[in-house]
């Protein structure tokens, strides 16, 4: 008899999940549709969040996920459990938000001269995601020949491209020199590259995409 109840309580729960998950798409499609989205298109899944975003993968160009939820109680350097696990699996670009949002007026492209920093800065320089925005290229480190004619190649690519691009190498270490050029600058959206070194290595160093997405407070637009 226990057995049964605990059953029928399950079942319960599983509808009333579903309910809230329609409401909550209703709610977010009509808000897509008055701020101009013509014909969003919302899918509810059943299962696991990674599974889900693996297999959507392939449809995706761009995901939105925020940096919290709200089970996090809102602790300004918390990191969402999962956020780390969905950013490691997509090799989507990935915008993660703060709990307030406003449309970027300016971007800084934290430019390392990397494989995924190249890819990614192509990218954006084909796509219409921060068409119009003034780009701001920043390198962190000692300045020499190699980093000067990575920055000076990656800036004429998006000149190339049509954009206004102010490029800067500055020393220090790369998180709060970061941040110190976003605050110098009132940028208010942040692109670099994701995970650029294994696990192991992250392990004993750290990373600084984790360390970035704890202490931003701004989007920050993820490139894999």
């Amino acid at each position: 008899h226990l057995l049964d109840e605990l059953a029928s309580l399950d079942e319960q729960r599983g509808k009333l999940a579903l309910e809230q998950g329609r409401i909550m798409l209703a709610a977010a499609k009509e808000r897509a549709m008055t701020d101009g989205v013509t014909a969003p298109e919302s899918k509810q899944r059943h299962g696991d969040l990674l599974e889900s975003l693996q297999e959507l993968q392939s449809e995706t160009r761009l995901l939105v996920i925020g940096r919290q939820g709200e089970s996090s109680g809102g602790l300004s350097q918390h990191v969402g459990s999962q956020l780390e696990s969905v950013i490691r699996i997509m090799h989507r670009p990935i915008l993660v938000t703060p709990a307030s949002f406003q449309k970027p007026q300016s971007a800084m492209l934290a430019f390392d001269g990397s494989a995924t920093t190249r890819k990614g800065l192509e990218m954006l320089a084909t796509s219409p995601l921060l068409r119009g925005l003034p780009i701001h290229l920043v390198m962190v480190g000692p300045v020499s020949d190699e980093a000067s004619a990575q920055l000076d190649w990656a800036q004429k690519v998006l000149i190339n491209a049509g954009f206004t691009v102010r490029a800067e190498t500055r020393s220090g270490e790369i998180e709060p020199t970061l941040h110190a050029y976003q605050k110098e600058h009132g940028i208010d959206l942040l692109v670099m590259g994701a995970y650029g070194h294994s696990r192991i290595r992250q392990f004993l160093v750290g990373s600084t995409t984790t360390s970035m997405l704890r202490t931003t407070t701004s989007p920050l637009l993820l490139l894999r």
